[in-house]
């Protein structure tokens, strides 16, 4: 899962693989993205949902990075990767030497072509530079595996652009260069001069979006900032752990309440709800600023299930949280209806009795880290369960 910061809150995109062999790795787009466009009508959340295939010879070879999916995405776009550099990059990067790179600057409202022979097409919206290592030593960047923080090691590189700076964190492993974050055109918006802010109050006034763009005027960013901006908040496997995860079940930080992963560890959970801990879970997934729960949390509330149908006799209280982007009260709301959501989708779903889930929201109220970084504020929206019995 991935982050991006927006003046009504932060969206997530999620990222699945779905099935790897010799040729291609397949992997499924979900995101619920926020209409910013003043000028365009339609409601105020757009869901994207699509499927893309990266050739394993482009993951070891290629230096074009898609980053960037759009609605109307071929599925497959050669010579380019989706999720981070190609091996030889990263080895390029180590040994110390210029990576050429380029990077998507295509935007949504733009059908393009994966034939170089027909326009417009995805590599005429490349940007090509050089990347080069930042320091001797390896980066760390915090990151949510299978919901424990874990420090996975990374590789900081920066670049220009055709005038923009660029900044990237792979992971450090050959046989996956995960981007983990980065900033494209770093600064590159200026804050509002106070004749510009003023506009944006009287579009907002007029009932447009507060996260206009026109004619470059950023109603979003008044303090200016990044063109743009990525970072993994989450990543959750079913398969050998990634490069720095926690060999064992990832523990939790002093003073906080054990997690559950995605990936079918059912026992701490059973064991922390055994001994009447909470338990945070993170990998309940709901849609932007919504309480409607997204397809890829069904094997955590499978799991869920599972372990109550196991325990009759037990009971669950399910809190929702949030991060605190917007008012308490509405922050409020929000997480008892998301609460709500997972009682009702165990009900109706799985078959959980109702009389046996109780539903609380506490809003911004009980964060678990900072809610200055896209990081910290995945961290606070969550569901926590306990035992009631």
């Amino acid at each position: 899962m991935t982050a991006i910061s927006g003046t009504g809150g932060d969206y997530e995109s999620i990222k699945t693989i779905s099935a790897v062999d010799a040729r291609q790795v397949r992997l499924k787009y979900s995101a619920d993205v926020p209409n910013t466009d003043m000028l365009s009508p339609g409601p105020p959340v757009r869901r994207v949902d699509l499927t893309r295939a990266i050739l394993a010879a482009d993951l070891q070879s290629a230096h074009m990075y898609q980053q960037v999916f759009l609605e109307d995405s071929a599925d497959l776009i050669p010579e380019t990767t989706s999720l981070g550099a190609s091996a030889a990059t990263l080895r390029t990067l180590k040994a110390g030497g210029e990576a050429e790179f380029g990077y998507s600057n295509a935007y949504t409202g733009v059908k393009l072509d994966a034939n170089r022979s027909k326009s417009p097409n995805y590599y005429s919206y490349m940007q090509f530079g050089k990347l080069r290592r930042v320091g001797d030593g390896t980066a760390h960047v915090s990151v949510l595996v299978n919901d424990a923080p874990v420090d996975l090691p990374a590789v900081r590189a920066q670049g220009e652009f055709a005038g923009d700076k660029a900044e990237f964190f792979f992971l450090d492993d050959p046989s996956n260069p995960l981007t983990l974050a980065f900033r494209i055109g770093i600064d590159a918006i200026k804050p509002l001069v106070p004749e510009a802010v003023k506009m944006c109050e009287n579009i907002r006034r007029m009932g447009k979006s507060g996260a206009a763009f026109l004619g470059g005027l950023h109603c979003d960013r008044p303090n200016g900032g990044d063109a743009d901006a990525l970072r993994v908040v989450k990543i959750a496997f079913h398969c050998a752990p990634p490069l720095g995860a926690p060999a064992g079940p990832p523990g939790s930080s002093v003073g906080q309440p054990p997690t559950v992963a995605a990936s079918g560890d059912v026992g701490r959970l059973e064991q922390a709800l055994a001994a009447r801990k909470p338990v945070d879970v993170y990998s309940i997934y709901f849609g932007f600023n919504s309480d409607s729960i997204r397809d890829e949390s069904e094997p955590t509330l499978k799991e869920i299930a599972e372990l109550m149908r196991r325990h009759p006799e037990w009971k669950l209280g399910v809190s929702g949280h949030t991060d605190s982007i917007g008012d308490d009260a509405y922050n409020l709301g929000l997480s008892s209806r998301r609460a709500a959501a997972v009682k009702a989708a165990l009900g109706s779903r799985y078959g959980i009795a109702l009389a046996r889930l109780a539903t609380n929201g506490f809003g911004r109220s009980q964060p678990r880290d900072t809610n200055d970084t896209l990081e910290g504020r995945a961290r606070n929206r969550r569901v926590e369960l306990v035992r009631t019995d």
